[in-house]
This record gives structure tokens, sequence and C-alpha cells, in this order.
């Protein structure tokens, strides 16, 4: 049975928060663009998109995935702290959970690049991931890569065209929605409060990464090439 959002306290707002980066290492890539798309009443009201002036090379494969090369972030990024620092004074000031698909990439390597600027890494009490909302209500999805966003966006019937996928702000959107789906979707969601939905996905993910290093360990060690 589906739930009545309209009491739900999603409908004051939250933001949904994407990046782009010049890499999968989460200490030491950059964030290269980010969004922050703010969602009220189940609609998107504004949004907010930086490019930045990395301070390392963006390789051509990540390149190949958001579009931005070194020439787009070196001509017109903005400056690294003082886009890292607004980025995180506008999540910190809108006063509203953050949503990502994956916060468990976002968050930490945001927050990596804040720390190597001096500045105060973003709070993360309210902040929910839909990917990992995803993998505990709805556990047995078959098929290579149907984690992924824009399967995940298409099993919770969000039509998205091609052109929508890897730019934050785009990404961000799709997180906001899939998100608000599963809301709609999962009844035993409804009684939490942003920070006890926070609190839950934090144990949930340990859970689950549990459970993939335990499915690691039983698999045949692989040939000597």
């Amino acid at each position: 049975m589906a739930i009545d959002l309209a009491s739900h306290w999603v409908q004051e707002g939250f933001i949904a928060f994407d990046t782009e980066t010049t890499g999968v290492d989460v200490s030491a890539s950059r964030v290269v663009t980010a969004a922050a798309v703010v969602f009220k009443e189940g609609e998107t009201t504004s949004v907010r998109t930086w490019l930045i002036k990395v301070d390392v090379d963006i390789p051509e494969v990540t390149t190949a995935v958001h579009g931005i090369t070194n020439e787009m972030s070196q001509r017109d990024g903005q400056e690294q702290s003082v886009a890292l620092a607004e980025i995180r004074d506008f999540l910190i000031a809108a006063g509203l959970p953050v949503v990502c698909f994956n916060s468990g990439f976002d968050i930490p390597l945001f927050n990596a690049d804040l720390e190597r600027k001096g500045l105060s890494p973003l709070p993360t009490e309210q902040v929910l991931c839909a990917y990992v909302i995803d993998k505990q209500c709805n556990k047995y999805v078959k098929g290579k890569a149907q984690r992924r966003l824009k399967p995940t966006a298409e099993r919770y019937g969000l039509e998205l065209s091609d052109a929508d996928w890897h730019g934050a702000e785009a990404d961000a959107t799709a997180a906001g929605r899939i998100f608000l789906a599963e809301l709609a979707a999962y009844p035993q969601l409804s009684d939490l409060s942003a920070v006890e939905l926070s609190a839950a996905v934090n144990s949930w993910r340990d859970e689950q990464d549990a459970e993939f290093q335990e499915w690691l360990s039983r698999q045949p060690p692989r040939p000597a090439s």
C-alpha cells in the first residue's frame, strides 16, 4: 500500500544534491561540478549549480562521463575554496534534508575536498540516500547494473531521456524524484523523521557493505593470468 505524502515532512522540502568529480577515489578526487535542486511539495522550485576550477587534472575517462574538460574547468570554473564554501553554506542555510543517490560517495568526497581547503565538513545528520533505500526496501533486483541511477529511475516509473544523464543537475533531479517515489512506495518509511531516516540509512549501508564483503569472501579465487 502506497502512502499519502500530503501530510509527510517531505512536503516541507529537501535538497537533492549531486557531484561530478575527477575520479572515484574519495580521498583524492575533486568535485568538478555540483548541483543542489530544491524540492518542495514534491516539485522542483530552484536549482543552484557550480563549476569549479580544480587543482588537479581531469582524466579523459571522467571527462567522457560528465563532459567537463580541464580547459572548461580552468577557464570558466569558480575558485575552488570559494565554490566549496558556497556549496556547503547553501546546503546548511537551507535547513533542509539533503538527498543523494549515492551519499556514501558524494558526501565523503565533498567533505574531503572541504577539509583539504581548511573548511569544516558538511553536517550529515539529515543526509539521505536513495540508493541505500532502494537496496533495503527492494532487495531482489535481477540483472547486471540494475542498481545504477537510470535503471533505478525506470523501475520507479520515471521517464527521463538519455540526454538527462551524467550532469550534476540532471542526476540530482533524478535522485530527488527517485526518493519521492520510494517514500510513496514503502509505507515502512512513513513514520521516520528525516533524522531518523538518515540514521537508518547509515545502519542499512553498514549492513549492505558487510553482506557484500561476506559474498566476496565466498567467491572462488580468480585463476592466475
